[in-house]
This record gives C-alpha cells, structure tokens and sequence, in this order.
C-alpha cells in the first residue's frame, strides 16, 4: 500500500476542490500493543523449530551488509519504513531499480526455519484502472509466502541457563504465478510443495531397451540392486512407493511382457520353487520360469524367466500358482517428480510446517503493475515481523550477551565524531595520529563488519603495536561508509583504539530500538498531501490535526534524527532514498523496529478514512479509488493466517528491516574472497582472478550447503582440489602426453603401440610427434578415445563413440566419463532450487563444466556423495587425508602432496 497515492495520481490530476468541507479530525483509538482486542495470541512455535543458525541474502548477495542495505535506495518504490507516497511500507522492494547488480531471477529463503503458509494464483488478478474514456486492466501478484523462524542466542559454556528465544517471521510476496509453472517444465519449483502421486522418467536417464539399445530409459530391476526385468522409455509416468535409492514401482503388477490389456497380469510359478507356497505373499529361491498355463509343456509355454529372489503374490493352490503381482524396483534418482502447490488461487496454511534452510528456493519474481505506470514490473516486497515481545526480548539478549566470549562480538563499532583523515600519499600511522585533530568527524555511528576490516588489503590497514604507555590499534582505510554532518561521503583512515571503539556481539542490539507508532494511513495521507503541496492552504489547516499525527509521530521524528535536521513536516521520499545511499544511515535506518498494523491486515475501515482527502463521496465518486481498495482488500491474507501459525489476531507487530537482520548476524560467516583463495593458489597470474572470483562466489552463496561450513572441512576440501586442478588451476583434463607415458599409462595404447606412436609427442620443447609436425586437437581427441573410450566402468560405449572426449576430465574435481556426468547432472537437478540457472543439461553440453560455477558444483557434489565431510570431521591427521585421498583417486602416487597441501593450508589458516 505504500504507492497508493502514486498509482492514484499517475492516473488522474488531484482535484483539490472535490473534496467536502466538513474536515473530519477524530483519531482512531489506539490500541495497547500488549492487549489482545480480538482473541488470544495462537500457540507459540512449536519446540522442534531448530534456532537459526545459517542466514541467505533473497537473491545471494554476497557483497558485504552495509552495500546490501545501501543496493535498497536503487529501487524504483518501496522502502523501509516508507514508500514513495509517504505512507508506512512494512518491508523492502527488490524491482527494475535493484536489478542491475543483483540476479533477481530467483527468490531464496532468508534464514532456517519452517513454511507455514503461502498463496499461488493460477493467474494473478487484475485491477481495472480508469485512464480518460478507456478502462486498463493491471496485473498485481498477490502470491506469498510465509516462514517462520527461530531466533536465539548461542548457549554459554558450561552453564545450564537457557538462552532468551524469538520467534519471528519472514514474508515474500508478490511471487510467480502457477501458470508459469506449468508452461515451463525446467523451472525450478519450491521445496515445500508435495510431491504429486506420479513420477517420470527424466530425460537423461541412459540405461539401454535391451532389444532395441539405441532407445534409452530406465531399467526395473526384480529387488534393489537385482537382476533388470523390464525397462520404462524416458518420460513414462510412474507411481511409486518406499524411500531409498531404489522405490518399488506401484504402477504396474509386473513386466509389461506378462501385462494383459486391463492390466491384470498373466502366468503361472511353480509351487515348487516359492520359499513360502502358501503365503500370497512370498519369494522365488531360483530363476524360474513363468508359465502361460499351469502345466509343464513345451518353450512356447514360457512367457518370462523371473530371476532369484523376486517378491511375488500368489494365489490358488496345487503344483502351480497364479501370478497376482511381482514386485519391481526402480532408481529413484532416475525419476522426476511434478511438485505441485496443496492448492492454488486460495491460501494455504499448512497443518504440517514444512522445515526449509537459508538459501533454499522461496519462488520467482512475480509480476506487478502500478495504476500510474504503463508496464509491468517484476517485484519482490520482502519483510520480517515477530509478534512476541521483542522489547523484553531485546533487554534479555543485552543481559545475555554480556556473558559471551569475545569471538562473539563481530562488529566494530565506530561512534558519532570518530576522525576520518583524508589521504596524503604514503600515509603513516604518526602522521595520521597527528592529522586526526583537524580531520573531519563522522556524524553517526556505525557498525563494521570485522570480516569486512579483515578482508582489506595489506595496504589499506596499518598496525600499530602496544608500548608500554599505549595499547596496540590499528588504522583502516574506509571508502565512503562514513558521512560528515553536510552527509558528504568520506573517504580516509580510521583508527580502531581501546577505550575509542569497541567490539560488539549482534546479540547485544546495538544501535536497534522499539518505536511505537500508532499512525494511521489518514494520518500519512494528510501529512504527504501538504508536503507535495496537492493541499490549499485552507485545506492544510483544515488538516493539519490530522498531519500532525504522523509529523510528530515516534517514527518521522526518528526519521528526522536519522537525516540531521529538524522536524517540520515536509519528510520526503526523496530525502529517505538519500540518507539511504549514506551506509552509517542506511544502518540506523535498518535499526528501526516499528510496532505498526501490518499492511495485509485488512481493515475496510481504515481504507474508507481516507476517502474524504482523496474526494471520494457517493456524489462524487473517484472510480480509481475505488478500484484500489478492491485490490488492497485483494492482497490481504493476515485474518486467515494469523491465529493459525501463532501471529497476533489483531493485525499488529513489531517489523524488521529484513536486509539489515540478516547482515547483522551473518556478519560473523566465513568468506571466500580473492584474498583467500590466491592464498590457495598463490602462482596464478591477475588475468585469473575473474576465475578465483567466481569460485569464491559460488562458494559463498551454498557453503553450508556443500558441507564447507568448517575450517576443517575447507582444509580437506581444498587440499583435495589443489591437487586435482594442480598449481595453475586447470579443470580440464590436457592429453598432451609423451609417447612413453601413453603405453604406461593406458592399457589401449600398450595394446597398440603404433596409435601411441602416431599421436604421442616425441620431442617435448614444441611437442613434436614422431612425423615432425606438432601435436594438435584431432592428436588430443584420439588420445582421450583411446584412454577412456573404451572405459565401461565409466559408462563409456566404446573408442568410435567419441565418449572418452566428450566426457573427459573437467571441473575442480575433474569428472570424468558418460555415468558420472549423468550422475552429476541428476545431483544438479535435483537440487535446480538451489540454483539461478535451475536444470542444466551436462551430458548433451559437457564443455558447460568449464564454467567456473558448474566447475564447482562438479566437485562439491562428489564431496557430498561420497559423504567426505563427515571423513573430514575425523581431524586433521595425515591419515584423515588419506582417508579421503582413497576416495577422490585411489591409485594416485600423489597421498603425500595432498597431506602436505593439507599442513600448508592449515598452518596459514586462510580457510578458519
């Protein structure tokens, strides 16, 4: 609601003289926020909600908190705690305006927690606008979801006090519609959506029809990793039950050689034969043939041949039996399943919560479209709210985190006056001691991340030691985080000294406050309409009762506070996007917790208020006021919700500045940087760290994720990979051998001696073959064919194929062979939430894993398979090492290097 004013006005010019002349200046009463007017507060959270432990920027910024927070002034509308219009905006818009650093194609979950609701239009509605003679239908996405979370400090060490908790939630409206789902099979949907009873066998499934083994699919096996029986083409529907790598196949009674046309299935077993006979339900303890008649006679009688232990249900009695079912058993990673939302154009509240950890997919950017703006946009309004007491919950974590350990306090802390020196050339901490007198004073406080100091340059930080009449600080230069008090961005050193700044603990609520506002959109509304000056001046005495109510309200004059100047009624939206742009109050800006009635509580009433300012009466009607209210009463989903998932049925809570909580406590997480992983790879030139950026983003955006969420899981990780990719950070596979290393090396080349001679090299300055020319691609292509072609075990189908090129090794974990991309391409779609580019296609488009993400993800999906983190877990032993070497490459002749990059990479301590 906070663009209301904009949309009404983009259409029609305000006509001051529509309006009664009866003012109407009463408030509305203001409830007591700790009362409850309607009902009591439903039933807290449920005890198994797990505290958050791991948090997610919506669209995996990984960019530091402060340019996350000062990214928000970008958006076209939409800020916290107003919009455009000058009314009270809840949340935060990510649209057009945020787009252009950020990749908006998918939603993410904020932090763990656990679905409670949502809403998913097959179509979103449309709100008919009046544009002159014509009516104008404009799309608006209603669609939401809701989380709820857990928030509670770490526990102290060996003490039993429990720590404060909060429960809060985060909200995510605006999302795709269903029917975007449905017309775009590879895009990637919620988590939290069921599974429909039916599956399909995904199109890169590869086992071969035996008959016909040019047609590929997927084999039904007679157990768990048994005998094939039958075999289903790609894309064929499935129901299935069970759980495991094998799910046993509930749509058919058995082979579709033995299925009848009603689907019954025909034959006969010898009693004989069956471990229980005269169970109905039992198994075959030989190979036996299933007969069409129950008799012995001749092979024309003998439809099938059902491998040793099948499970099979009989029935009747005598030396044979009646076939009723054979149990079939299919790769559950083979198949896909449709998720489908509970229910569509209706909200969902969810008997079930349904668990979802940071980073998981939320949806996608629905679309929205403005009454004054002729296009529509793709936005996300984002908000968190709790309905608890967060006050006393706030002064109990204050208490709480006096008793933390000092690794706890992950913000630096640098108050109103801290001295920015300007930059002189080669600066030294004496000259900037001596320049900090008469250098420029911040004019607000602000919170840095110590990672953020951390990451800095060798040249951008300045270490002092202590003498034994002054303690040890350090100097930091800060590009434009800090402002002056004419707000201008500074750019200089700052200097972190005992006693001046201080370390703080998130726990400790720096800076964050309650501010009770009890303003009504009437208020608002009166207040924005004197500041654009859309009021006479009669009318702006008429109102001014009214005005004043949101003008001297707790927020504005916090508001006015937060931008330097004093209260005089004329806040606009223009000066909240500019202090938004300054980090320090971007920050203060985000410590705003406002008890306000949340948006999407609907209330006709509160709406009607407004209609007298607006020149709206049954004389004189403004149709396209009229038509906004539809669409607010459209949007709201708070009543229906409410009491159901533990939210105040009276519509009001204490609001969050969603970026700013999930900065402020992921502040303290590992990141990989440049800085890191040039440590890991320390002999690569500049012109390769576009790459080693992009290996620490896709690292970043999923660390807990791929199971990288300890220093020793790193540790392992890396030591592994800095093998695999050797010193310069290769992830394709080079066949640039020696002839002598192709006959050692490989047993085709052994075999044939005279391939090995043709494309091998005989000089090593210029790689030079025995015939004098150089070695080129079509030498490299027969050298991958000839070494892997042939390769079975790695699904490979033979030399002529080409299999041994097309799949040869790429990626940091250099993968390697036709099943193992398949594999990997099953782990990747599997996952496609998690992922901007959802469902990927590595076997028809091998070379994709050259990409630095896919490259990653290559490996990651190995280490989690194969479970390596867990081996990892064991400690930092040379024999843990090994552990895991056996498993990355058995047969390598490289255990000690991977043991020694693991000492080198542990005693820098790059990856803690």
């Amino acid at each position: 609601m906070a663009s209301v004013l904009h949309r009404l006005f983009g259409l029609h010019k305000y006509d001051t003289t529509s309006r009664s002349d009866a003012a109407q200046v009463s408030d509305l009463p203001e409830p007591d926020r700790h009362s409850s007017p309607t009902s009591p507060l439903a039933e807290p959270a449920p005890s198994t909600l797990r505290p958050v432990e791991n948090w997610c920027h919506p669209f995996k910024d990984m960019r530091d908190p402060l340019m996350q927070l000062t990214h928000l002034a970008k958006a076209v509308a939409g800020y916290y705690p107003l919009g455009n219009a000058g009314m009270w905006h809840g949340g935060v818009h990510f649209d057009k305006g945020t787009a252009g650093t950020l990749q908006q194609s998918s939603v993410f979950c904020l932090a763990d927690g656990e679905v409670v609701a949502y809403r998913i239009d097959t179509h979103s509605p449309r709100t008919a606008y009046f544009d002159k003679d014509k009516t104008v239908k404009k799309p608006f996405s209603r669609n939401f979801v809701l989380v709820r979370h857990h928030l509670q400090p770490p526990k102290i060490q060996g003490s039993q006090d429990i720590p404060p908790s909060l429960t809060f939630y985060s909200l995510y409206m605006h999302l795709q519609d269903w029917a975007k789902y449905q017309q775009d099979a590879n895009l990637a949907r919620p988590p939290f959506w069921p599974e429909r009873a039916t599956f399909r066998v995904k199109q890169t499934a590869n086992d071969a029809r035996p008959e016909q083994p040019e047609q590929r699919g997927l084999n039904v096996y007679n157990k768990r990793n048994g005998k094939v029986i039958d075999f289903l083409p790609r894309g064929a529907e499935v129901a299935i039950s069970g759980t495991g790598e094998f799910r046993r196949l509930e749509s058919s009674l058995g082979p579709a050689k033995l299925l009848k046309p009603d689907g019954s299935i025909k034959g006969y077993v010898a009693a004989r034969l069956l471990i229980y006979p005269d169970r109905k339900e039992t198994r075959v303890t030989k190979a036996v043939n299933v007969r069409a008649e129950p008799v012995i006679a001749g092979s024309d009688n003998i439809l099938f041949v059902l491998p040793v232990d099948s499970q099979v249900t009989v029935s009747g009695a005598g030396e044979f039996r009646k076939l009723e079912r054979i149990d079939q058993y299919v790769h559950f990673d083979s198949l896909e399943g449709a998720i489908e939302p509970v229910e569509t154009d209706q909200i969902v509240v969810l008997d079930q919560p349904v668990a979802i950890k940071a980073g998981d997919l939320i949806g996608h950017l629905g679309l929205y479209q403005d009454g004054g703006v002729s296009q529509p946009d793709e936005k996300l309004h984002l908000e968190t709210f709790s309905g608890d007491d967060v006050e006393d919950f706030i002064d109990a974590c204050r208490e709480w985190a006096k008793r933390l350990p000092e690794k706890d306090k992950t913000w630096l802390k640098l108050p109103m006056g801290t001295p920015v020196v300007p930059l002189e050339g080669n600066n030294t901490a004496a000259l900037l001691q001596a320049s900090s007198k008469s250098s420029p004073r911040s004019a607000a406080d602000l919170l840095v991340p110590k990672k953020l100091l951390d990451g800095l340059p060798a040249n951008q930080k300045i270490h002092v030691p202590a003498t034994s009449t002054r303690k040890a600080r350090t100097w930091y230069h800060l590009k434009h985080l800090l402002h002056d008090a004419d707000n201008n961005l500074l750019d200089g050193w700052v200097c972190d000294e005992p006693d001046v700044t201080s370390c703080v603990s998130p726990w400790a609520w720096d800076g964050y406050g309650v501010i009770v506002d009890y303003s009504r959109p009437k208020h608002m509304l009166a207040s924005f309409l004197s500041t654009v000056g859309r009021l006479s001046e009669e009318e702006r005495e008429r109102y001014r009762a009214i005005a004043e109510k949101d003008d001297k309200g707790p927020m504005k004059t916090r508001l006015y506070e937060v931008i330097g100047r004093k209260p005089d009624g004329t806040l606009t939206a223009d000066e909240l996007k500019a202090a938004l742009e300054r980090p320090a109050d971007a920050q203060l800006i985000s410590q705003m917790i406002l008890y306000k009635e949340s948006e999407w509580f609907q209330q006709p009433k509160i709406w009607d208020a407004l209609d007298e300012l607006l020149g709206h009466s049954g004389s004189t009607p403004h149709l396209n006021w009229i038509a906004e209210k539809q669409r607010i009463a459209q949007m709201g989903w708070w009543r229906e919700v409410a009491e159901k998932v533990g939210l105040p049925s009276w519509g009001s809570a204490y609001h969050f500045h969603p970026i700013g909580l999930v900065g402020f406590f992921s502040s303290n997480r590992f990141k990989f940087s440049l800085k890191v992983m040039k440590s890991i790879y320390p002999k690569l030139s500049e012109d390769r760290n576009g790459d080693l950026i992009k290996i620490a983003d896709e690292l970043n955006a999923n660390l807990e994720f791929f199971k990288l969420d300890t220093p020793l899981r790193r540790t392992h990780f890396f030591a592994q990979i800095k093998q695999e990719t050797g010193v310069d950070l290769l992830v394709e596979e080079d066949f640039t051998y020696e002839i002598g290393a192709l006959t050692g090396l490989f047993s085709y080349f052994r075999s044939n001696p005279e391939e090995a001679r043709r494309y091998g090299y005989k000089v090593k300055d210029g790689r030079v073959k025995e015939n004098g020319v150089p070695m080129t691609r079509v030498d490299h292509e027969a050298i991958a064919n000839g070494a892997y072609g042939g390769r079975t075990d790695l699904g490979n189908r033979g030399i002529a194929t080409g299999d041994g090129w097309k799949y040869r090794g790429r990626g940091l974990k250099q993968l390697t062979g036709l099943d193992n991309y398949m594999q990997f391409q099953q782990w990747h779609s599997r996952f496609s939430g998690r992922w901007q580019d959802g469902c990927v296609d590595f076997v028809s488009n091998p070379d994709l894993l050259l990409e630095m993400k896919y490259a990653v993800r290559s490996a990651a999906s190995f280490w989690l398979n194969n479970k390596l983190y867990e081996m990892a877990d064991k400690g930092g032993a040379p024999d843990v090492v090994d552990l895991i070497t056996a498993v990355v490459n058995k047969y390598t002749n490289t255990y000690g290097e991977r043991r020694a990059n693991f000492k080198d990479l542990w005693s820098e301590g790059v990856l803690k």
